[in-house]
């Protein structure tokens, strides 16, 4: 029987969710039995991306099965928690409970976690106990590290959407009349908790009847192996509505955006992650049905407002005090931020900025274990399924999620 009981990793942090730049901080935790005599003890913490997919094809009446990949390195971190004397080659850990402090600092130039069935941008810690002779006793753990992308930077992108389109139908060279159709968002770039607040405002002069109208939050993913680029569309959440259709309307729709990583991820060069918004409306016959889309930016900070706001004096924030904030020029007078944010300049303020600090929420995709292809069966938390945890904004509630109107 075994002498070794709990081996554990615990970060300080509940949600063990950090960003870029961080100091990571936390205790492993050891129970034994009776005292251990060891070669070494010490932990890895490690960043890396990895993307991995198969194919077949038929070559010559026989099928192939193609595998690619391709990997980038962040960072990978190793610190002794005991060291042999110069005495004693060997370490004696005593019997008993024993928590050893660790930390590390990850580097401020690495991308936001990420896990898919067919690639992860992934961060964890691992504990080492080093036998002689005997097989190590080794504990793994993940955590988050989320980048930021602040929407403020980022105007030009979240201007919003207006886009009006005419759709003419035919039959047998017989005209049916035309549909106008003008889609219209506040803004196009989001955060996670917030509501894209979709208007698609319809105008039908033709004999065709509108049976749904459907919005959807995609993902567009790109996943870079050395010799070839696996492409994913899937959707994310969605919001439809089902008439009654008059001949002329407004329907108003509401997506929520949920637990994601923010766009983009830079600094990795083997994932590309983007989103669009999708609007789809549903024509009766065999008429095709009207899609457009538009592409969206989701950040982990908020606008302070809305991007056609004019210059204002005053902001009015919740602070948290886990985060030190950089000092802006022209803004020593107004109080700090809420974690991670940065006021650009006075006219990127909120006149009401009373959104309470994010929670952090595991990602809606679905988790993946954490054990790499080099390592054992027997590393203890390797095999538990792990999902990012993304900060979600706690907007209040400002109406109905659907709501259609005629005119």
């Amino acid at each position: 029987m075994s002498s070794l009981g709990t081996f554990r990793i615990e970060f300080d942090k509940p949600d063990a969710t950090y960003v870029p730049g961080e100091m990571v901080t936390g205790s492993i935790i050891l129970d034994i039995a009776k005292v251990k005599k060891v070669r070494g003890f010490y932990f890895v913490a490690k960043g890396a991306a990895l993307v991995r997919w198969t194919e077949t094809r038929r070559r010559k009446g026989e099928t192939e099965r193609l595998t690619y990949s391709a990997s980038q390195k962040y960072f990978s971190v190793r610190t002794d928690i005991l060291e042999p004397s110069e005495l004693d080659s060997r370490i004696n850990i005593p019997e008993g409970h024993h928590q050893f402090p660790f930390q590390f600092q990850v580097p401020s130039n690495i991308p936001s976690s990420f896990e898919h069935e067919h690639g992860h941008i992934r961060y964890t810690v691992k504990a080492v106990i080093d036998r002689p002779w005997k097989f190590d006793h080794e504990c793994k753990a993940a955590f988050t590290v989320v980048s930021i992308l602040d929407l403020n930077a980022h105007r030009d992108k979240c201007l919003g959407i207006y886009d009006e389109d005419e759709e003419t139908f035919c039959f047998c060279l017989c005209n049916k009349g035309a549909m106008n159709i003008v889609t219209q968002t506040p803004s196009s770039g989001y955060v996670p908790g917030q509501a894209i607040n979709i208007m698609v405002n319809y105008k039908n002069d033709s004999e065709i009847q509108i049976t749904k109208i459907t919005t959807k939050l995609k993902r567009v993913l790109k996943l870079h192996a050395t010799s070839k680029t696996k492409t994913e569309h899937s959707e994310i959440s969605s919001n439809s509505y089902a008439g009654p259709f008059t001949s002329q309307g407004v329907a108003n729709l509401e997506i929520r955006v949920p637990p994601i990583p923010p766009s983009h991820l830079p600094f990795c060069d083997i994932i590309d992650l983007n989103y669009n918004l999708k609007v789809i409306v549903h024509v009766t016959g065999l008429y095709c049905k009207i899609e457009r889309s538009y592409p969206l930016l989701i950040g982990s900070i908020p606008l302070y407002c809305a991007p056609s706001t004019p210059p204002i004096e005053k902001i009015n924030i919740t602070t948290h005090p886990t985060m030190p904030m950089p000092e802006i020029p022209g803004t020593s007078n107004l109080p700090p931020p809420p974690p991670g944010f940065v006021i650009p300049d006075q006219a990127g303020a909120s006149l009401d900025w009373n959104i309470p600090p994010p929670s952090y929420e595991e990602c809606m995709s679905g988790a993946q274990n954490i054990k790499d292809d080099d390592e054992s069966d027997h590393v203890q938390g390797a095999s538990m399924p792990f999902s990012p945890k993304y900060p979600v904004f706690h907007y209040p509630s400002i109406g109905k999620s659907l709501d259609v109107a005629d005119q």
